[in-house]
């Protein structure tokens, strides 16, 4: 077995090549360790991002689903004619066979002129 030894030639030392293979080699995992965790990490903010977009699209669908249902309901008055009978009722129609009593307030009493209060 040989040894093998730092020689200096010129001034410079002569190191062996496996430690800078060694180094090289870990520098390169390093980098697609670090490669690896970022992809990961970017999926999981896509992926959570995306979760959230389905969230609010689902709440927005529900609550396009409760103004139809209310759009239907007002389409469905107006093409049987109760709509037309509730706006003729609000403006103080009634039907013919129909007796009609106006409940009002009763006016303030309005001071008598020339009369002094003691």
């Amino acid at each position: 077995m040989r040894h093998s030894k730092a020689t200096v030639a010129a001034g410079s030392v002569r190191a062996s090549a496996r430690g800078v293979r060694r180094t090289i080699m870990f520098a390169v995992v390093a980098v697609l360790a670090a490669w690896t965790v970022y992809a990961f990490a970017q999926e999981a903010y896509i992926g959570h991002k995306l979760s959230q977009q389905v969230a609010d699209l689902h709440h927005q669908n529900s609550r396009l689903a409760v103004e139809n249902n209310g759009y239907r309901r007002d389409v469905q008055s107006i093409t049987s004619g109760a709509a037309n009978e509730e706006e003729a009722r609000l403006s103080g129609y009634a039907r013919a066979s129909e007796r009609l009593y106006l409940v009002t307030v009763a006016p303030s009493p309005t001071p008598q002129p020339g009369s002094t209060a003691p």
